[in-house]
């Protein structure tokens, strides 16, 4: 029964998409003159990963700095349109104020999308960890409806690097199989790239994730950067922690998010202790559902009442700023892949805590041992602490490991910017 009702849901959503976004973008594309386009490109448009808040995630508003700000280190004229859901100005590291506009839902959208694009040069997706479907499958639908009217109106687009779980959405497969094979598709890591070409049949090319491109601050964080400092003139190493809903969703439910703390808390205390650790809390999504900012302030109370008082909860809100501190960290222990792309991209070592197969490939990049992930359920027990003694441990070669390849995965990274003509 369940199979069956999956199913009906599945083909709604197919047949939805056909009729607000497939056949109305055909009929535009017979009735309108195709635009003509300049020799070197210069606007930008580009589907958010998150079209109800682009600038929510700290992980987004990096794969937007770095691409933006690649594009217009190759021309300062580039001008850039985000598509989302409500027409607002996020702020985007290195580049500045740019404009979201609403070309997304319902056959409004639809509309709102071809007036758009044909005002434009190439279209980019953010394809992070939202092209097999997880977060919603329609999204998948309409991305490829709005890929495939680009290219067949002589636009460029461009899927950027995202990964592809193991069981994917049958929408999502349905749309990404039916790409038009003028899209670039580029997959992030070896293992999504093997999955994407086995279940969708379509070929693509590996890259690295594009927030690789994205430097680094340059000016100062004086409170947190002297914080560390203070750490390391005490004999202690400071280590960054993020703590996700997301990421830990199964402990969760498992045993309450109050246990899950206190859990966690006494684990971080015996490494603390063991190894003279100082933690930074680093919240990297500021979503109220994302579970970062409560969950972390709830961890830096239970580690004081447990005794431990090395601990700072550190609230940014720039993707750019945390790249830059860091390179001040001996480790990161956290579920957030942008913040350990973050952090592999200063050099330093990350304990990464998996789901939706999105981490293995993104250590095979760096030829890291897998010894350091860990599951969410393995967080409920002294594995945590076995894990967290191990990646300290081995911080010095890991870094060494890193360093040592991170020219190729910046290389890697930067194929996204190939715009297929």
């Amino acid at each position: 029964m369940m199979i069956r009702s999956q199913f009906l849901i599945d083909q709604a959503i197919i047949t939805r998409n056909i009729l607000q976004v497939t056949l109305p973008l055909h009929r535009l594309r017979v009735s309108a003159i195709r635009p003509i386009l300049p020799e070197t490109p210069t606007r930008f448009a580009i589907i958010a990963g998150d079209v109800t808040a682009p600038s929510s995630s700290l992980g987004d508003l990096a794969m937007f700095s770095a691409l933006m700000q690649s594009l217009r280190a190759q021309n300062p004229d580039s001008i850039f349109t985000i598509i989302g859901e409500r027409r607002h100005t996020i702020v985007v590291p290195g580049v500045g104020e740019t404009p979201v506009v609403p070309a997304w839902a319902g056959k409004t959208g639809t509309l709102a999308f071809d007036k758009l694009i044909r005002q434009h040069h190439a279209l980019f997706v953010m394809g992070a960890d939202i092209l097999d479907g997880k977060y919603g499958a329609a999204l998948v639908q309409r991305i490829a409806a709005y890929c495939n009217h680009s290219v067949l109106l002589g636009i460029p687009a461009t899927m950027l690097g995202f990964s592809f779980n193991r069981h994917p959405r049958i929408p999502a497969v349905h749309a990404l199989s039916r790409l038009h094979p003028k899209v670039a598709i580029n997959i992030r890591d070896q293992p999504s790239l093997e999955r994407f070409t086995r279940i969708v049949g379509v070929p693509a090319r590996l890259c690295a994730d594009s927030a690789f491109l994205m430097p680094p601050a340059t000016a100062p964080l004086p409170e947190p950067e002297a914080w560390i400092a203070a750490m390391r003139h005490e004999g202690r190493t400071p280590v960054g922690i993020n703590l996700s809903a997301h990421a830990l969703a199964p402990a969760i439910a498992q045993v309450g998010l109050d246990r899950l703390i206190d859990c966690l808390a006494e684990q971080f205390r015996h490494a603390g202790e063991q190894n003279r650790l100082a933690f930074m809390l680093l919240p990297h999504d500021l979503k109220s559902q994302s579970g970062d900012v409560p969950m972390l302030q709830a961890l830096k109370e239970a580690l004081q009442q447990k005794g431990f008082t090395h601990v700072r909860y550190t609230l940014i809100d720039q993707p750019d700023k945390i790249k830059r501190l860091t390179r001040f960290l001996d480790l990161v222990i956290t579920g957030r892949m942008h913040l350990v792309i973050a952090s592999l991209g200063s050099g330093t070592p990350a304990l990464s805590i998996t789901y939706q197969d999105k981490f293995e490939g993104l250590y095979q990049h760096f030829d890291l041992s897998l010894e350091h992930t860990i599951t969410p359920m393995q967080c409920l027990s002294d594995e945590l602490l076995r894990k967290i003694n191990d990646a300290f441990m081995h911080r010095h070669d890991n870094r060494a490991r890193i360093l040592s390849r991170l020219p190729r995965v910046n290389a890697l990274a930067s194929r996204n910017l190939a715009i297929s003509t």
